[in-house]
């Protein structure tokens, strides 16, 4: 058996420890959803594109303008609250309002042709269209309040450890000025309790130990861009689930995936609670992961190889595939996306996420990529997390356990959205 052979099934055999082991499943799944959530999404996906906003600052947005929709909803369907014709109409007001409080500048550009496009053909009567852009307005006002003191804004007095400093600890990498959103990790929660509640899975491995050993020889092999071992195929698995600058993020891909498995006849009061919940999952799961990044503050693969430890030798010709990004390296966040994903998806259509479902077919952004088809969602997130692993910024269990939170979180917010935010 090739090494290669060895290392992936090493990993891909870890992997199984998430329990997505597949069986059959019917269940319908294509793409073709078009309604006022999904239409604000697309909106809000072009602005994280052109801004290039980071992925866990595009999750809070996102869940910004998913949550103001989902409540504006609550109130237009109201029995008591005056009647419109179009309830959808609030939501497009909801979401407009939080998306020009965020972007003022990108409103007149985006937001203001946008809603114009789709609130004067509901014909609506004056009253109506008063009355959903009251509530559109009041949700959106309300949400974006009761987080203006949430901690994100703070600033966070962090400091990298020196470079060529202790085993196992955060460096900065070559050209790196800054940790990103080391605030994140003090930041209130949408839905989840406490990110404490989530640090549960031992952090990163001990060095020396034979399981750190056996993530640094994959590292050193199918994680190195400079070694014969890491395949063109490898690589453009890296690619294909990069979702860096100027794309929709990896929370902004996940949105797209999940139009291609609910398939075309998903009302809009479905569309609604599933983007709500996936997004505050997403945030939430930010938050857990930042959380135990800047407690345990593990280092890059690009340092932990280029420095050597007591048993491994320094290997200078190690470069990772895909950039490092800055900030500390357990647990992994798209793993987390990826896990978040698979649970609320999974609870959504009240299957089990070890079943097989109908192929579905992914996109890529930012990259001239065939698409992917996928038959579980335990498949995609597997693949999402070795995807890190094949760029060289990620030791497998950042990825193995970064999925299994983002499972645990994306459960939790599933189960406990409406203690919060109400029934729609």
């Amino acid at each position: 058996m090739s090494i290669v052979r060895s290392l992936l099934l090493a990993v891909l055999g870890a992997s199984l420890a998430l329990s997505f082991i597949e069986s059959p499943v019917a269940a319908a799944g294509i793409e073709g959803v078009d309604d006022v959530i999904t239409q604000w999404n697309a909106v809000t996906q072009k602005v994280v594109r052109t801004l290039g906003i980071p992925n866990q600052i595009a999750a809070r947005v996102y869940s910004f303008v998913h949550l103001s929709q989902y409540l504006a909803l609550q109130r237009a369907y109201d029995k008591k609250s005056l009647k419109i014709s179009q309830p959808e109409a609030a939501a497009h007001y909801a979401a407009h309002y939080v998306l020009s409080e965020l972007f003022p500048w990108q409103q007149s550009p985006i937001f203001d042709g946008f809603i114009a496009s789709k609130i004067l053909p509901l014909d609506l009567t004056e009253k109506e269209d008063k009355a959903a852009e009251k509530i559109g307005v009041d949700v959106g006002a309300k949400l974006l309040s009761s987080r203006t003191n949430d901690g994100s804004q703070r600033w966070a007095k962090f400091k990298p450890y020196p470079e060529n400093g202790p085993t196992g600890k955060y460096q900065f990498t070559v050209n790196q000025t800054f940790a990103l959103y080391p605030q994140l990790a003090t930041t209130r929660p949408e839905v989840i309790k406490s990110p404490e509640d989530y640090d549960t899975l031992g952090g990163p491995y001990a060095i020396p130990s034979s399981e750190y050993n056996s993530d640094y020889q994959t590292l050193a092999t199918i994680g190195n861009a400079n070694s014969p071992l890491q395949t063109q195929a490898l690589k453009d698995t890296a690619r294909f689930w990069e979702d860096g600058a100027n794309t929709s993020g990896i929370v902004g891909h996940f949105f797209n995936v999940s139009l291609a498995v609910t398939g075309p006849n998903i009302t809009v009061k479905e569309t609604a609670k599933l983007f709500a919940k996936l997004s505050v999952a997403h945030f939430d799961g930010a938050i857990a992961g930042w959380f135990q990044k800047y407690k345990y503050l593990f280092w890059r693969p690009i340092t932990a190889l280029r420095q050597g430890d007591s048993t491994h030798e320094p290997l200078p010709t190690f470069d990772a595939y895909l950039k490092t990004p800055p900030h500390p390296e357990y647990p992994s966040g798209h793993a987390i996306n990826a896990g978040v994903w698979a649970a609320v998806l999974a609870k959504t259509l009240d299957i089990d996420p070890r079943q097989k479902v109908p192929a579905f077919v992914v996109a890529t952004e930012g990259y001239f990529l065939p698409n992917r088809t996928y038959t579980s969602f335990g498949e995609t997130i597997t693949e999402v997390y070795l995807s890190r692993v094949y760029g060289g910024i990620h030791f497998p269990k950042a990825g193995q356990d970064g999925t299994r939170l983002g499972i645990q979180v994306g459960e939790y917010v599933y189960d406990h959205f409406e203690e919060v935010y109400g029934a729609l």
